[in-house]
């Protein structure tokens, strides 16, 4: 659980540096906002760039999720959404 401002920013940054390593591997997704309430740490996630097909999307962020918990991290939760562009 992310108890303070400074560990939250450190797990957002390790979410942005996974999803840029998964851009090797086809996969476009960025951390759009990391928010840090009621114990909780919601990173919003879109995709990079168009053509992410919804599948993928979710089953990375679930892989990315899991590997979280697997360090620790317990009360993350990334959250989709889509570019407003």
């Amino acid at each position: 659980m992310p108890a303070t401002q400074q560990q939250a920013s450190e797990i957002v940054d390790k979410v942005k540096q996974r999803l840029v390593d998964a851009q090797r591997d086809g996969i476009y997704l960025e951390v759009r906002d990391g928010k840090l309430e009621d114990d909780w740490l919601y990173i919003v996630v879109v995709p990079s760039r168009p053509g992410v097909r919804a599948s993928e999307y979710a089953n990375h962020m679930s892989k990315v999720e899991r590997e979280l918990r697997a360090a620790g991290n317990y009360n993350v939760l990334l959250v989709p959404a889509l570019n407003d562009d």
